[in-house]
């Protein structure tokens, strides 16, 4: 009986074999046949069977756009470069209007292919202050899927026109400048960005929204804003 078990082991070894050669067959067949269905289906997969983890944030805006450009040429639109369209419609889903009982505003430039994100002082700092508030700190998780080295993120400070009175700010400058590096730093931290995509600038109070002196206008124009734009687009 022993020997019987020894010489049909290698059995299984050839069934595990056969298994995994069909795998890579399957998808070489849907990597030729470019149906990206099939492409998908089989990445998914083999995932799951390799570590058992979903498609990877970057894999996702690749099937995502491969299948709206396979859509549009279906329904007979010219087909463009989308850039970072899919990553937008993200955006959207992930800050949804009045989060935080503030309004977070997600706006694309389809011409320019940018994505701005701007974040009221209310739910980003304290007055006067540059450190995140921790909510704004867990609302910077959104930003996953930008770990592209082709992509440029920008964070610009913004304040009000009044001056900066007590604390360790001697300047609007000063303050716009410190919260645009904290967030910043804040998505390098958390692996969310790289250091050499990243800029941060802070604008004081040269670019407001809105010129009037009412409390609510001198708060429109105290907020943060994340650009995402593509490298090439970029000022160098």
């Amino acid at each position: 009986m022993p020997k019987k078990q020894a010489g049909s082991s290698w059995l299984m070894t050839f069934a595990d074999l056969m298994s995994l050669l069909m795998a890579v067959f399957v998808l070489l067949f849907a990597m030729s046949t470019l149906e990206i269905p099939k492409y998908r289906s089989a990445v998914e997969s083999l995932r799951e069977a390799l570590d058992g983890s979903p498609l990877s944030a970057d894999q996702l805006l690749f099937f995502d756009s491969v299948e709206q450009q396979e859509l549009l040429q279906k329904e007979g639109v010219p087909v463009v470069n989308i850039g970072l369209e899919p990553l937008y419609e993200k955006l959207i889903k992930r800050f949804p209007d009045g989060q935080q009982g503030a309004s977070i505003n997600v706006e694309y430039n389809q011409v320019d292919d940018e994505i701005k994100v701007t974040f009221p002082e209310e739910i980003a700092f304290d007055p006067g202050r540059a450190d995140l508030k921790p909510e704004f700190s867990d609302l910077l998780l959104n930003f996953d899927g930008f770990y592209r080295e082709d992509v440029l993120v920008r964070a610009m400070g913004h304040t009000d026109k009044l001056p900066v009175v007590g604390g360790r700010f001697n300047s609007n400058w000063e303050l716009s400048s410190a919260r645009a590096a904290n967030v910043i730093l804040e998505l390098v931290s958390q692996g969310l960005i790289l250091p050499e995509q990243a800029e941060a600038i802070g604008l004081a109070d040269t670019q407001p929204l809105s010129n009037g002196n009412s409390p609510a206008d001198l708060a429109k124009n105290r907020r943060v804003e994340v650009l995402i734009k593509p490298l090439s687009r970029a000022e160098k």
